[in-house]
């Protein structure tokens, strides 16, 4: 029953996020499909879905230390908060993606300026971002999990090592994606086998998301309370 409970106030407390998401990002494809269809020049994909991945990695780095504050305020255990957790990221992932891909669908209707992002089936591209927004709510989690832990001189430590981290890995996949010789190159292999099929990339996905799930269960389980907060 408090599983029930801390998904329904997680559900609660983030609506009108997501409302207000929704209704920004069908403002504004609704309006630039018009704009691009009125002076039909160039192309136009809001790319909704995509958009809402990232809106998703702020969620799950925002349901970590207050929902533990609210969980443990309430004699709710962390294993219970963790699953909880998992129940919203699943619903909001699921969510996310058919709407976003509803939204995308907008740009549709000027053919004339409309190129899509993805030409799989809408159930296969509501599949996919189902997996790509679990795998970024997931990533979000664990890193407010370990932030949470940190003492301050980590967390400058790391909050400057995972940006160049980021921009390291991709000028090397930018400069490694052609190949350049007889020689084997398991990154660009990879990629490959990545961008083969929408399927491998939600199943590559999938394990992305159960790899910082796991993460961020470690970081749940010994998490310490430093403000407590009771349910209002």
């Amino acid at each position: 029953m408090k599983i029930k409970q801390m998904f329904l106030w997680q559900l609660k407390s983030s609506l009108p996020a997501f409302i207000i998401f929704f209704c920004i990002i069908t403002a504004l494809t609704t309006v630039l499909t018009i704009v691009f269809a009125r002076n039909g020049n160039g192309t136009f994909n809001m790319a909704a879905a995509s958009i809402g991945v990232f809106f998703l990695f702020v969620v799950g780095c925002a349901s970590f230390a207050e929902n533990l504050h609210i969980a443990f305020g309430n004699g709710v255990s962390r294993r219970t908060h963790f699953l909880s957790f998992l129940l919203f990221a699943a619903f909001s992932s699921a969510l996310t993606a058919f709407v976003c891909v509803l939204i995308d669908m907008i740009p549709s209707l000027s053919p004339s300026t409309y190129i899509p992002l993805l030409t799989d089936t809408p159930g296969m591209q509501i599949f996919f971002y189902f997996t790509l927004n679990f795998g970024f709510m997931a990533f979000g989690y664990f890193l407010a999990g370990a932030y949470y832990r940190m003492n301050k001189a980590a967390k400058i430590t790391v909050s400057i090592i995972i940006p160049a981290a980021a921009i390291t890995c991709f000028v090397l996949i930018m400069n490694t994606a052609a190949p350049v010789g007889p020689e084997v190159q398991p990154l660009p292999l990879f990629l490959q086998w990545m961008l083969a099929s929408i399927m491998n990339a939600a199943l590559f996905w999938l394990l992305f998301a159960a790899l910082f799930l796991f993460l961020g269960w470690l970081v749940t389980r010994r998490a310490g309370i430093r403000q407590q907060q009771p349910a209002g």
